[in-house]
This record gives C-alpha cells, sequence and structure tokens, in this order.
C-alpha cells in the first residue's frame, strides 16, 4: 500500500520538473547576418535591440598618392603623414523599422617633412541619418534583407585650404554640406554571410576661405562588397570587404575644374568578438595602396581601427 501511495508523488514530480525544463528559456543561436552587423563602420542594431552605442579608434599612414592619372607617388623618405581618428557613434530603434544613427569624430593630423614637423586636428564632419529596414533578415525564406539609409553631413570638418603653416596639416573633412542616400542588400547562409551596399553622396556649394571662391565637391558613388564567417558561433565573426568610391570633379565659379575627378578602391579585413551579449569589441585593417591603379586624386594609406560597442535590450 505505501509503494502505491509513493509512486504518483514520483511521477508528479517528475512531471514538473519536466515541464519546467521545456519552459526555462533556452539561448538563442544568433545567426551569422546578426553579428555582421558590427563587422565594418557603426553598423546597425541586432535584431533584439533598442539602442547601441560605441566608440571607433582609427590610424591610417599616408604611403604616397595617386595623382590625377592613377599613378602612385610614394612619400619621400623624409616625409611622413597620418591621420587619427576618435569617433563616438550612437543607434536608436524609434519604430520596429526606423533607426537613428548619429556620429561625431575627431580627426588629429601629425605630418613631418625633412625638419619639421606639425600636429593638428579639430572636430570632423558631424552626420545623422535615418534607416528603414523594408526586409529584415530571415523575414522570408530565400530573399536577401532589403534596407535603405539616409543621411547627412554637417560641415564641422576643416578642408584643406583652411590649414596653416608650416607644413599645412589639420584637414579634418569635407567642411561642406552634405547628403547621401544608400541601400543594402544582406544573405545569410550560416554559418555565412553575404552583403553588398551602393550609396550616393552629394554637396552644397561653399565659399573658399582662402580665395573666396564658390566652389562645389563633384557627385560621388560608393560601393562595397563584403563577406564573413562565424568562427565561434554568436562570438566570433571574421569578415573581409572590396570597396569602391568614385567622385566626379569638382566645380569652382561655375566651372568644372580639370583633373580634379577622383577614385579610390580598398580592401579591407576585420574581426568581431561579441563576448558579452551587450558587448562587443571589433578589430579592422585596410589597405588603398595596392593593387596598382587603386585610386586618382587619393591619399594611398593603410590603416587600422578598433572599436567596443555597447547594445541597449
Amino acid at each position: 500500500m505505501s509503494l502505491e501511495l509513493r509512486r504518483p508523488g514520483r511521477d508528479l514530480a517528475l512531471g514538473l520538473a519536466l515541464a519546467a525544463l521545456a519552459a526555462a528559456p533556452r539561448p538563442t543561436r544568433a545567426a551569422a547576418c546578426c553579428v555582421s552587423a558590427t563587422s565594418f563602420g557603426v553598423g546597425r542594431l541586432l535584431a533584439w535591440e533598442d539602442a547601441a552605442g560605441g566608440l571607433q579608434l582609427t590610424h591610417a599612414r599616408s604611403l604616397g598618392q595617386w595623382d590625377s592619372g592613377g599613378s602612385l607617388r610614394w612619400n619621400p623618405p623624409d616625409y611622413s603623414d597620418g591621420l587619427t581618428t576618435a569617433q563616438l557613434w550612437g543607434i536608436l530603434r524609434v519604430q520596429e523599422h526606423v533607426q537613428l544613427q548619429g556620429w561625431a569624430p575627431v580627426v588629429v593630423n601629425d605630418r613631418q617633412s625633412g625638419g619639421r614637423s606639425q600636429v593638428a586636428g579639430g572636430l570632423g564632419d558631424v552626420g545623422a541619418g535615418a534607416r528603414l529596414e523594408v526586409l529584415k533578415i530571415g523575414e522570408y525564406q530565400g530573399l536577401p534583407s532589403l534596407a535603405f539609409t539616409v543621411s547627412g553631413l554637417a560641415p564641422t570638418g576643416r578642408r584643406p585650404e583652411q590649414t596653416r603653416p608650416p607644413l599645412f596639416a589639420g584637414t579634418t573633412g569635407r567642411g561642406a554640406w552634405g547628403g547621401s542616400l544608400a541601400l543594402e542588400l544582406e544573405y545569410a547562409f550560416l554559418p555565412w554571410f553575404v552583403r553588398l551596399d551602393g550609396g550616393a553622396t552629394g554637396y552644397l556649394p561653399f565659399r573658399r576661405s582662402d580665395t573666396g571662391v564658390s566652389q562645389r565637391y563633384g557627385p560621388s558613388l560608393q560601393a562595397s562588397l563584403s563577406t564573413g564567417r562565424e568562427l565561434v558561433a554568436d562570438v566570433l565573426v571574421a569578415a573581409v570587404a572590396l570597396t569602391g568610391e568614385w567622385e566626379a570633379a569638382s566645380v569652382s565659379a561655375g566651372r568644372t575644374v580639370p583633373g580634379s575627378a577622383a577614385r579610390q578602391y580598398g580592401v579591407a579585413g576585420s574581426l568581431s568578438w561579441r563576448f558579452d551579449p551587450r558587448w562587443t569589441v571589433t578589430a579592422s585593417v585596410v589597405n588603398n595602396v595596392w593593387p596598382g591603379g587603386a585610386g586618382q586624386n587619393r591619399d594611398a594609406r593603410v590603416g587600422f581601427t578598433l572599436g567596443v560597442r555597447r547594445g541597449h535590450f
């Protein structure tokens, strides 16, 4: 009799334990597409985040300059030029498919030539934008995500003609009002992702401080193709990217400036380590020196970026 009374009790306890295990929260496996949001640049919010913010530190050295004919002119042995940038950024979700972004860089230029040296810097071009997610990652099987971003730049940076002797260091931005429209497509097939970005940027005219002449930068197109793979699920992602930018000739006093069109290609690699559900650190390198013909009217630089990101949810 006592055994028959105790068996129902054991069965009830076992049933309650199994129910508790079934109801307990389980870790969700984040797809590579989610971690790819932190691979390059400011990025975007992860699917479960309400906001995010971070700091990026970048340093790049100039090895030469691509001239107007697309030939690389190496810097002389006694010349050195570097750019160091610290950029604060933030993203806020205001609606399920809408995110607001903002960023503010501080740029320092160190330059040395012969026995002379100069360090100068200041605030770069502050920007803000809005991102509209038309199709979210994985929303429809077999279809990539689709998003548009509209952004603007304020003329808070210093233009080249605003720099001072002895070496005219201290350019921190374009120093003109600008706006851009970008498109983003991304497809994930675990543990890989592939992403295509394209955009167009235009600038308003500005008046040069040295000559008083009205000038306007030419419109530009940007494109980037990146791919990456989870090395450790939900934690570590490696990615590579091919980038390109093409800028039309500038206009000065109503006339096109001959030989002022520019282009620049680059190769970048990154590692993204999410060591905590809220914290991610990133490291990336970028090169626009190789291969040959990778630029026109642009500095040939090699640089690296270290970043830290905190998400809120």
